[in-house]
């Protein structure tokens, strides 16, 4: 009997030993385990719904419906890992009347939990207004162009007017852009390919801080740019004879040596964005949604819409964004190459506008045990 017992009792050890050792790998490890998971699974998360929550405001606007932002304040990710073990036995005389021998029990269980907490920030009041009401600042537009950025998209998109050429509006008030615009857009992109266009920070000493200028170099410019150049600076009535010229944010200026930029605000853009969303046409008879983007007369060159937001009342296969509004899908197309980077630099150039005290960054907390 006695050796029955020692049996049982170094087997006993055997297994305490052995789930110990497995609770505390487990404890060590869980938070490495999970950590790349995690971040890449909350960072895809959160990108994927941005992307849907742009969209769907750039289709309610076309709708005249109210726009909502909610951003995600905090992430806290905790986990918990529990684990017991029993065992139990009895030791008897098998030849002893009635005994049932002898025995042992082991058992063991786990649980693990997962609790994901995300608190969510709608955009309101002095946030709402820094993030989407103000004019993105014409410095940081030229910071784009000299990373490499298309100065016609970038124009196109985020400038309502230059000197005095408009733009097209969106919305209620729409119209064509003037023609001299396009054909302003067309010759900047020449001369920025050809690297005869720069970007220069200058002290300003009226508002003592810093101003920007844009000059045209003069050495080794081909006849058919400084033909172009020639026609920027007609276009923009600039004097001729300078090759620097101070960016300012306003409407036309009283100098001939000023560009001024009248930016527009990311709510301005997603309601130029909007005006180029497919609707049916019995919206459009009903008056339930904005007309579309107005286009300038027949044999004038005309930009490509930014982006192509298509309609249908199944839900799409190949979809780089999709959501779901009016009994409608709405959705970009994942091969439109085009729409996804005009897009994308969408939200890129929604955190341009914001100017001011910002608050803190979303927050990733995970328990390591």
């Amino acid at each position: 009997m006695c050796g029955y017992l020692a049996c049982w009792v170094e087997t006993l050890r055997h297994w305490v030993a052995v789930m110990t050792v497995a609770g505390l790998y487990g404890c060590t490890s869980l938070g490495s385990a999970t950590l790349d998971r995690d971040r890449l699974d909350f960072t895809q998360a959160v990108a994927n719904s941005w992307k849907q929550q742009t969209l769907l405001n750039i289709v309610k606007l076309r709708y005249a419906d109210t726009p909502i932002f909610v951003d995600v304040g905090q992430v806290i990710s905790g986990y918990e890992v529990e684990g017991t073990f029993s065992a139990g036995g009895s030791v008897g005389n098998k030849t002893a009347p009635g005994a049932l021998g002898d025995f042992l029990n082991l058992g063991a269980s786990g649980r693990y939990l997962e609790r994901p907490t995300i608190t969510y920030v709608p955009l309101t009041g002095s946030q709402f207004i820094r993030t989407l009401m103000t004019p993105i600042p014409p410095i940081r537009l030229f910071e784009l162009i000299e990373a490499g950025w298309a100065i016609d998209v970038l124009f196109h998109a985020c400038v309502q007017s230059v000197n005095g050429l408009s733009n097209a509006r969106a919305g209620g008030l729409a119209r064509p852009p003037d023609p001299e615009f396009i054909s302003l857009l067309k010759s900047l992109r020449r001369i920025q390919e050809s690297g005869a266009i720069g970007m220069a920070i200058t002290p300003e000493k009226e508002n003592k801080g810093e101003g920007f200028v844009m000059f045209f170099p003069t050495k080794n410019v081909p006849p058919a740019i400084e033909e172009e150049r020639e026609q920027v600076k007609r276009l923009l009535r600039l004097n001729p004879d300078k090759t620097e010229f101070r960016v300012i944010y306003g409407a036309a200026p009283e100098q001939d040596d000023v560009v001024a930029l009248h930016t527009r605000s990311a709510f301005q853009i997603l309601i130029e964005l909007g005006s180029h969303v497919q609707v049916p046409d019995e919206h459009m008879r009903e008056h339930r949604a904005y007309p579309p983007a107005k286009v300038l007369s027949e044999g004038q060159e005309a930009f490509p819409p930014l982006v192509r937001i298509l309609s249908s009342t199944s839900r799409p296969a190949e979809a780089f964004a999709a959501v779901r509004y009016n009994d409608l899908w709405f959705w970009i197309d994942g091969r439109d190459l085009r729409s996804k980077g005009a897009f994308t630099f969408l939200l890129v150039l929604m955190t341009l506008s914001e100017t001011g005290e910002k608050g803190p960054s979303p927050i990733l907390t995970i328990r390591a045990n």
